[in-house]
């Protein structure tokens, strides 16, 4: 009996080391990644081309013409209301749907000139936006498209993610109504991203993208928590700090907020 005891007591023990291993483990690689992705370290990309070549202007997007030949007509135009550009030498052009390509096509094709010497850019993306949701710095929202940039890049853009996310849990919803094709979810790995170099993941934005991340499940029961019991809650933390992982007693302090 004695012996069955201390068989017990000896698995008991193994188990318990081993599940605070394991804690200590995944607070460990919860703590690089929120570390790595807090700094201005840049992220392993794939190599994708954005839609930066069919992205379809738009209002209010500007736009930048440069002509080689013709430095009068260079410049930046803004897309009006109405589709046009204000570029009264071509009659206020209508480039609404317009590609970058197809807008430097159009000029060459006016003025009779080489393709090679009109250069068009979408100089700012103001016509469309990506939406995020989920435990993200500023809350969930429509952030504007700023052109091309991978995941990793947008993430920093909008402040970082909070305590609470679970780096485990991102996605990315693409419509692709544009394209006519059918709806995408893109896991986003950013342990492989930003700690094993792996950019396999950390693809392009494109207009009208959602991001989702996840929420750890103790962050939901600290928000969770009446008033009253959140001293309660404290009070483990620091009574068991090998208990909780260091961004749960970051968010035990949340909580009051």
């Amino acid at each position: 009996m004695q012996r069955t005891r201390s068989l017990c007591h000896a698995t008991g023990v193994a188990v318990l080391l081993s599940g605070c291993a394991l804690l200590i483990g995944c607070s460990t690689t919860r703590t690089r990644i929120a570390q790595t992705l807090a700094s201005e370290q840049p992220a392993a990309a794939a190599n994708e081309q954005v839609n930066a070549e069919s992205y379809r202007i738009g209002c209010p997007d500007e736009v930048e013409i440069v002509v080689a030949s013709m430095p009068e007509i260079s410049g930046v135009y803004r897309v009006g209301p109405d589709g046009r550009i204000p570029l009264a030498i071509l009659g206020n052009p209508r480039v609404e749907g317009h590609t970058v390509a197809g807008l430097a096509d159009c000029v060459a094709s006016e003025f009779g000139l080489p393709i090679e010497q009109v250069k068009c850019r979408v100089k700012d993306y103001r016509r469309c936006v990506v939406f995020v949701h989920g435990p993200v710095d500023g809350g969930s929202r429509a952030v504007a498209y700023r052109g091309p940039e991978n995941v990793v890049t947008f993430i920093r853009r909008c402040g970082g993610l909070t305590n609470g996310a679970d780096f485990k849990d991102v996605h990315i919803i693409r419509p692709n109504v544009a394209h006519g094709a059918k709806p995408q979810v893109i896991i986003v790995d950013l342990e492989a991203i930003l700690l094993n170099g792996d950019p396999r993941t950390n693809v392009m934005m494109q207009p009208f993208d959602e991001i989702c991340v996840g929420e750890l499940a103790r962050s939901k029961v600290g928000k969770a928590l009446p008033h009253w019991l959140r001293p309660v809650y404290r009070g483990f933390c620091h009574l068991f700090p090998w208990g909780c992982a260091q961004d749960w007693r970051e968010q035990v302090r949340d909580v009051e907020k």
